[in-house]
């Protein structure tokens, strides 16, 4: 792992006078690589808690080690990063953190689990020392925002949808970040709409000595080719027929959304105002992910309105026996 050209003091990550000893080194990373350790800490703060502890981590090996220690002290971060000319003229080769904090921190303790230990450190002065240089920001890095397409039958029946989407991590040095590809499985639920929008703490950006941003997941409802859905929970289905079926009030056949034949009849001949309600034959209502699991889930309702082909061209003749018809009927 390289170093950033940012000077680096390792002081000041152990909370430490520049005239410490050996003895407070190992006593100050002691102390805070248990109360920092990435599993002592919450998950949603697992990449700024993995950064602080790195950051320790490379503290103590550079400070305990007294050839590391005095080149430091001498020619300070960048000597220490590129390499220094001794006095025989030998360029002696440049430190390189490697991250490897979880080792730097078994081989100290003698084991890789803090909790072990956690209760001796809560015993020392170093808890309360506060790190002078982690003021840790509480702002988080950027939300990503995502709209996620789904049919009026996915939000009917539920579903599951995986979406990919590019997020900033932290690199191996832990001081950067790479755009990586992120995949996460979302369950649609029975019911979501167009205004649904769905919150996964921490699956968002990092950025180090940050707590994870946010994925945020917006539903977007695809227009259906026979169904509109409205009011939220209310559909409308737009029957087609010809002008004898509506004058014969002919029942409507369709299929639901969820593949189920429906057979409604109709009381009254159709004209292109006629709208016929189901009750319940509508959309899942959502209140929460429990109730739209169950089968007997209350719906909205179906309106049914037509859409009446007239015919283009009547036979005089036919015009006038239908003349007479209707004018006999009155």
């Amino acid at each position: 792992m390289t170093s950033s050209s940012k000077y680096i003091d390792y002081y000041k990550i152990l909370s430490l006078p520049h005239n410490c000893s050996q003895e407070d080194i190992a006593e100050s990373y002691r102390c805070l690589s248990l109360k920092y350790h990435p599993k002592v800490c919450s998950p949603e703060n697992s990449a700024k808690s993995e950064y602080h502890f790195q950051q320790l981590c490379e503290a103590y090996e550079v400070l305990s080690d007294p050839i590391k220690k005095e080149i430091y002290d001498i020619y300070g971060h960048e000597g220490l990063k590129n390499g220094i000319i001794d006095k025989k003229g030998k360029v002696k080769a440049g430190y390189i953190y490697s991250g490897n904090g979880h080792e730097i921190f078994e081989k100290f303790m003698g084991t890789s689990n803090p909790f072990t230990l956690k209760g001796e450190s809560e015993k020392g002065f170093f808890d309360e020392v506060k790190i002078e240089n982690k003021n840790i920001k509480e702002d988080l890095p950027q939300h990503i925002d995502l709209d996620l397409e789904c049919t009026l039958e996915e939000l009917y029946n539920g579903c599951m949808k995986n979406i990919k989407y590019k997020k900033r991590v932290i690199s191996s040095d832990f001081r950067s970040t790479e755009e990586k590809e992120a995949s996460l499985d979302i369950e649609i639920f029975r019911g979501y709409d167009k205004n649904t929008v769905l919150h996964f703490k921490g699956l968002g950006h990092q950025s180090p000595g940050m707590k994870d941003s946010d994925l945020i997941v917006h539903i977007k409802e695809k227009k259906h080719k026979c169904f509109q859905r409205v009011n939220k929970n209310d559909l409308i289905y737009v029957h087609k027929i010809d002008l004898a079926q509506a004058l014969n009030s002919e029942p409507v056949r369709f299929n639901t959304l969820d593949g189920r034949k429906l057979n409604i009849s109709i009381d009254e001949i159709i004209s292109p105002s006629t709208v016929k309600i189901v009750p319940g034959e509508g959309m899942p209502i959502f209140e929460n992910e429990m109730n739209v699991r169950d089968l007997n889930v209350k719906k909205g309702d179906l309106f049914i309105k037509f859409d009446i082909k007239f015919p283009e061209y009547i036979d005089p003749v036919k015009k006038v026996e239908i003349t007479n018809f209707l004018e006999r009927d009155d």
